[in-house]
Formats: C-alpha cells, structure tokens, sequence
C-alpha cells in the first residue's frame, strides 16, 4: 500500500482516511469472516432422542421460516453452498408425544407421535459460503455438528484501519 499524509478537502481530519476505490475493487485489504454454528443430538428426559435429519412439513410442528432446499438426506448442508438470510443449515427434529400431553388436543392428534422442528438457521442479516462441516462425538456419546460460514468482507466507508504501533484511523471517503 502507498501511504500520503496529506489534508485534502477535510474528510482525513483527525482520524480519518481517504482510500482509492480502484485499490478497494482490485481487493486490496480485502479479509475471510467466520462464524461457526453448532448443535447437538441430546437426549432428553424420559429417553426421546433428538435427530439430524431433514424435517418433514407434514409430520413437524413449528417449521421455520427457511429454505430447507440445500440440506442433504443427512439434514446438514453441503460444503460449498452460499448461503444467505434464513436458510436453514442443520436440521434436526425432536419427537413429541401428544398421548401424554395435558394440553386439548382431538382424540385423533392424541395418537399421533409427531415430531418438533428445532432445526437451525443462518442470522437472517448474514451470507456466505459454508466453508467447513465437522461432525464429532460429546463426552455423553451423542452426535455433535459444527458448521462454519465464511463470508468476504470488503472495505467501506466507516472500516477501522491500524497498524501495529496503535494508529489507528477509520475510512471517510473513498475516491
């Protein structure tokens, strides 16, 4: 990077830097975000057992609002997929008994055993590419997935800048 001290039109004053906007479309100091989710297959009181599988619309209650499109038969997404607000990147169920519930239900809901979607979505003002999927072990034996999203960041107007002595300046105009 080429660095010039100069006063130019007053949007440098104090703290402040001017940037070339063909330097920012070339990629200069262009930089990788990451942000990893994770879930589990717990096991619940009274031995219902949580799974990772690709919830089913007519057999869930409270489906999310997401894109299920782009996970695999396994309810997890694929490395590589971009990713934008709301899609959905786990999915997992948790199974409800209606039998034993206390709520009014019809007779005909009571005999079913459905299922609750507790799948999990990206940050709905977030996107990305799904950099890396893990799938491990806890200490308790259950299935453990992390996901994590790796997102461009490109400089803009209001980015903070510092070198590594503490001077520190933040982007007021790009020409």
């Amino acid at each position: 990077a080429i660095v010039a001290i100069a006063c130019y039109g007053g949007y440098n004053q104090e703290d402040s830097i001017i940037m070339s906007q063909d330097a920012i479309d070339r990629g200069i100091f262009r930089s990788s975000s990451f942000r990893s989710y994770k879930d589990e297959e717990k096991v619940k009181f009274g031995g219902t057992k949580e799974k990772f599988e690709v919830p089913n619309v007519k057999e869930c209650l409270g489906s999310k609002g997401g894109s299920y499109d782009k996970l695999d038969l396994d309810g997890l997404i694929s490395e590589g997929s971009k990713v934008s607000g709301d899609d959905i990147i786990i999915g997992k169920t948790v199974p409800c008994d209606f039998s034993k519930s206390t709520f009014s239900f019809t007779p005909l809901q009571r005999n079913y055993k459905l299922k609750k979607d507790a799948s999990t979505a990206i940050r709905s003002f977030e996107a990305g590419t799904v950099d890396k999927v893990m799938i491990g072990m806890t200490d308790k034996g259950t299935r453990l997935v992390k996901v994590r999203i790796r997102s461009i960041r490109i400089p803009q107007i209001g980015d903070k800048f510092a070198s590594r002595h503490g001077q520190k300046g933040i982007i007021g105009m790009l020409y």
